[in-house]
């Protein structure tokens, strides 16, 4: 956490000013809710004060990041970053590597019609080939317009936790998750948050500050999630982009073939 020698209110509050002004007004509609209960390796918390000056001097320009990407390139795309295929029974669509394209408008996660597997449809997966260790990581994200696609940015690390940033259900639902995959079927606790406006309709920055004690998760660069993790989370993770047809997230059209979920860019700095 920086202190406040390092980073004053008065600049906190002139950086969030300037960087909302670049992204579509975003605010909790209630008090982010979730069934699980917290967990040795991770207690709900409020946002604080601190969190929020920490955010917002990630996102003022003035550090460098370790890795950023807009998207544009395939060649870097096929270098940078694994694209998966599966053919999950519980899900509505099976990920095929021909959902994920490098295009000049950014990152497309494309839902295709397909014959290849046990569903209709295809959608994109793709796993970072780098691996990063505590720091900020925030993306740039137009959700698809359509209920039942599952939009999702995460991190998974090499000790079975799995962050999820944002798993955005058109038009405002966002779920943030933190997993223990240990056991047979693991264990949860996260937030169920619904925010102003349309997630299709614009570009949202999601990101969460990973640090040695806590996770911190924003939308648009205000703090709205926090967790304490007790210092259980502490080996590398990598970086997810993915997309998935699936009843947990709505209805389900009758051709859902054609929507597509963008990602413009992606920042990656170290704690």
């Amino acid at each position: 956490m920086i202190t406040a020698r390092q980073f004053t209110a008065a600049a906190c509050v002139t950086a969030v000013a300037v960087l909302c002004a670049l992204c579509p007004a975003t605010a909790q509609m209630s008090p982010a809710t979730w069934g699980s209960p917290d967990q040795p390796w991770g207690t709900r918390r409020p946002v604080t004060a601190a969190d929020r000056a920490a955010i917002a001097s990630y996102r003022t320009g003035h550090k460098k990041p370790v890795f950023e990407s807009n998207f544009t390139d395939p060649t870097a795309l096929a270098a940078q970053w694994s694209l998966q295929s599966d053919n999950r029974s519980d899900l509505k669509s099976c990920r095929r590597p021909e959902s994920v394209a490098a295009t000049p408008r950014g990152l497309e996660l494309r839902t295709l019609a397909t014959t290849a597997c046990h569903a209709k449809w295809s959608t994109g997966f793709m796993i970072s080939k780098q691996k990063y260790d505590f720091g900020f990581f925030e993306a740039s994200i137009r959700a698809a317009d359509i209920t039942g696609l599952n939009n999702a940015f995460w991190l998974v690390s090499e000790g079975a936790f799995e962050i999820d940033i944002a798993e955005v259900h058109e038009p405002n639902d966002l779920h943030i998750t933190l997993h223990y995959w240990a056991g047979k079927t693991g264990t949860s606790l996260g937030f169920d948050s619904k925010l102003k406006g349309d997630f299709a309709k614009g570009f949202h920055d999601f990101g969460a500050l990973w640090t040695p004690t806590d996770l911190i998760f924003e939308v648009d660069g205000e703090p709205v999630a926090a967790i304490t993790t007790h210092g259980a989370i502490v080996k590398p993770v990598d970086i997810r982009f993915s997309t998935a047809l699936a009843d947990f997230a709505g209805k389900l059209p009758d051709d859902p073939a054609g929507h597509t979920m963008n990602v413009r860019s992606l920042r990656v700095f170290p704690q």
